[in-house]
């Protein structure tokens, strides 16, 4: 009975190990670099842990690459505003991210622009725009009651 509760515990162990690897950020992205990509969605992924964007990147050689841009999960981006239907297949982007270390065609999103202009960005930066207006708002009152 000790062995089969060892091998329990074990496995359980290993599992854990496994899903605190699958949502680490800096073994597989570059929190010191950000670049940017343009290309064509190619699939859109708004589920939990990580949302998806799949898309078909032009290279300097001219070649079509495919790139994964890798987001926060379904809950914190619908909080930001994000949808089912914020992006589309076949919508042209811009995406800027932290890269892979690795150097594969993958990087974590930090900002996305459509091809009429608009931004869609991540939750934290919903979050650190909301917190600026906030503060503007407030020294302003400060400066009118003065």
């Amino acid at each position: 009975m000790r062995l089969f509760y060892g091998l329990v515990m074990a496995v359980a162990l290993l599992a854990c190990g496994r899903a605190f690897a699958h949502h680490a950020f800096t073994p597989v992205f570059d929190a010191d670099r950000t670049i940017t990509i343009e290309g064509v969605v190619t699939e859109f992924k708004l589920v939990n842990p990580h949302a998806s964007i799949a898309m078909d990147v032009t290279d300097d050689a001219g070649q079509v690459v495919a790139w994964v841009v890798e987001m926060s999960g379904k809950l914190n981006l619908t909080v930001g505003g994000w949808t089912e239907d914020s992006i589309r297949t076949g919508d042209r982007v811009t995406v800027s991210g932290n890269p892979t270390h690795s150097g594969s065609p993958g990087l974590f999103l930090r900002k996305l622009v459509r091809a009429d202009g608009t931004e869609l960005l991540t939750p934290g930066a919903v979050r650190r725009n909301a917190l600026e207006e906030a503060r503007r708002q407030r020294a302003e009152q400060r400066s009118s009651d003065n």
